[in-house]
């Protein structure tokens, strides 16, 4: 194993050098403006380098995810372009994992391999890029919003340093999350390009960006959706704001409907789901908020993974500051509507992060998910909130250098967090492929991902044949098996009760010499089936229910027809949706 703190070195190493670059050009080029762009694309490298160190990541979620796309990207192969079932999951006996989970990350890292990289490596390029992209797409909203370069590099920033980003890029490698922080600013972009030029083609954008957040992680893309309306709403100076704001709700609502198969079929099967055995909202000790209990406080895990989902102390304290300086200048009173929501919103995102909210949580359960990650919001939150204040004082020229010190300060301080704390050589693409079939004992399996038939103890073993006859006489060979598709030739003696070891689920079926069998789920929800005696002809095959197959085809045709407006209309000079 890579010793856990020679990161660290080539942290201080990488970020020496980007200071040295920043600085030199400074001292060489006095009377030239620097580029502050050009430095943050500069300054965004050091934090991904250690992604790319040899072999897969100890801890968080990064071997759930290679492993479940290895499987989506064979079934891709297959043919199957909108992925349902997992078959090689589930000791092979497979589950829905594909209809219930979140796509767009999945979709990236499988095209990262098939241009020819490891899924490992296509993993860490995908979290790279997520991190990367995320500080550039801030800078492009703010500076969008503010028109001012200093507040939009703060921006850019304080989003990339947040705890809770680098948590979920370095120690959690949750693909979803990771993707929501990369798109969340373009929503920001695009609804403020709107509302201010009032163009189509943004209001296009935006349907779009509606639903690559919600096949991000649709769950958590709820707060992001909630944070972007309330800021739609309290932006001032824009005309015929109320006719604008009817135009955005429609286009959200759009891509909301066009999204709508990653949403509904948690409301489709829940009938035959593994019943949620959750009694009570789990909730973090709420100092955790705060201050990280490792490393007197500038490390966020903890020696058995434990992730404390700290706010940031930097912007815990532009917080405080922000909030004293509204009381103290004018400057903010012009825009008290717009800079006031974003502390209202972090304020009430911290309360549901604190026990006593339960009362609350205890009406909504089917959101339980959310409790921990509401700090993705609350990092836009802290984010805007250090972008008004980087504005304010870049008005001011004495006050300019205050915000770079504090600046340096911000991505010192998270130093220790860019990157796995250990990361395993030895564990390549070739041993987590052969590990597929028990990632899903190994790491767990979520109750949606079951049948209410199946039995508390996960499936762990293989099974010995793929058709096993469980009442009558015959025997049977297998011919062919790909993800939706298993053909068996069976010489039955007498009639027979079969079992087919997959996971009963709607959407499979069978035909016996091309005549439909009635299927049923037998011990443990496995495939059942009674055959009369003979030769026969065996044809499993699955197929999505027709509500999910047509929300798939509207979801994939909306897409499409919106990507190609939007390129006509960026190249339309005018496109005005109100004059």
């Amino acid at each position: 194993m890579i010793d856990p703190y020679r990161m660290v070195y080539i942290n201080i190493l990488s970020i020496f050098i980007v200071g040295i670059l920043i600085f030199g050009y400074r001292y060489v080029y006095p009377k030239k403006k620097l580029n502050l762009f050009v430095c943050l694309l500069l300054i965004l490298i050091p934090p991904i380098i250690n992604l790319f160190r040899p072999g897969s990541f100890e801890s968080g979620d990064f071997n759930i995810h290679v492993t479940r796309i290895m499987t989506f990207y064979d079934t891709l192969s297959e043919g199957n372009l909108m992925p349902s079932w997992a078959g090689e999951l589930n000791a092979t006996y497979g589950n829905p994992l594909f209809i219930f989970n979140y796509p767009l990350p999945y979709y990236i890292v499988s095209f990262f391999h098939f241009l020819g990289f490891g899924f490992i490596a296509s993993m860490k390029i995908f979290l790279g890029m997520t991190l990367y992209l995320s500080g550039i797409f801030m800078y492009l909203a703010v500076n969008k919003l503010l028109k001012n370069e200093i507040a939009a590099f703060s921006a850019a920033i304080f989003y990339v340093f947040n705890p809770y980003h680098l948590i979920d890029v370095h120690f959690r490698a949750t693909a979803g999350e990771s993707t929501l922080f990369m798109i969340a600013p373009l929503m920001i972009y695009f609804v403020t390009s709107f509302l201010r030029e009032k163009q189509l083609k943004h209001l296009i954008a935006i349907s779009l960006t509606t639903i690559l957040l919600s096949l991000s992680h649709p769950m958590v893309s709820l707060t992001i959706h909630g944070v972007i309306i309330i800021f739609a709403i309290t932006l001032r100076g824009i005309k015929n704001k109320k006719r604008l704001i009817v135009y955005l709700f429609l286009a959200l609502i759009f891509g909301f409907i066009s999204s709508l198969y990653v949403w509904l079929p948690f409301l489709i099967f829940k009938d035959i789901l593994y019943p949620d055995t959750l009694k009570t909202i789990p909730f973090l000790p709420f100092h955790l908020l705060f201050y990280s209990p490792y490393r007197y406080g500038f490390l966020f895990q903890g020696n058995y993974g434990e992730l404390p989902p700290v706010i940031g102390y930097s912007q815990l304290f532009l917080v405080i500051l922000g909030f004293f300086l509204y009381f103290k200048t004018d400057f903010f009173r012009k825009i008290r509507f717009q800079y006031l929501m974003w502390f209202a919103i972090l304020f009430v995102l911290i309360y549901f992060m604190h026990p006593s909210s339960e009362i609350i949580w205890r009406h909504f359960k089917i959101l339980w998910m959310l409790g921990d990650r509401l700090p993705l919001a609350m990092s836009l939150c802290t984010t805007m909130i250090s972008a008004y204040i980087a504005y304010f004082f870049s008005k001011k020229k004495s006050y300019q250098k205050f915000i770079f010190i504090f600046i340096v300060l911000t991505i010192l301080s998270t130093i220790l967090n860019w990157g796995h704390r250990r990361v395993i050589p030895e564990i390549g693409d070739k041993q987590l492929k052969a590990g597929v079939w028990q990632s899903t004992a190994a790491f767990g399996h979520v109750w949606f991902l079951r049948t209410k038939w199946e039995e508390y103890e996960l499936i762990n073993e293989l099974p010995k044949k793929h058709l096993e006859i469980i009442k009558g006489k015959g025997d049977s060979e297998e011919i062919y098996r790909d993800t939706t598709k298993h053909i068996y030739v069976l010489s039955a003696e007498t009639p027979v009760t079969i079992k087919e070891n997959t996971l009963w689920f709607p959407g499979w079926s069978l035909k016996s010499n091309y005549k439909d069998v009635e299927i049923t789920p037998g011990k443990r929800g496995i495939i059942n089936a009674k055959l009369s005696s003979g030769l026969q002809y065996i044809e499993f095959n699955y197929s999505d229910i027709a509500l999910l197959r047509y929300l798939k085809l509207f979801a994939l045709s909306s897409f499409v027809i919106l990507l190609f407006l939007y390129v006509v209309f960026s190249f339309k000079y005018t496109n005005k949706v109100v004059k």
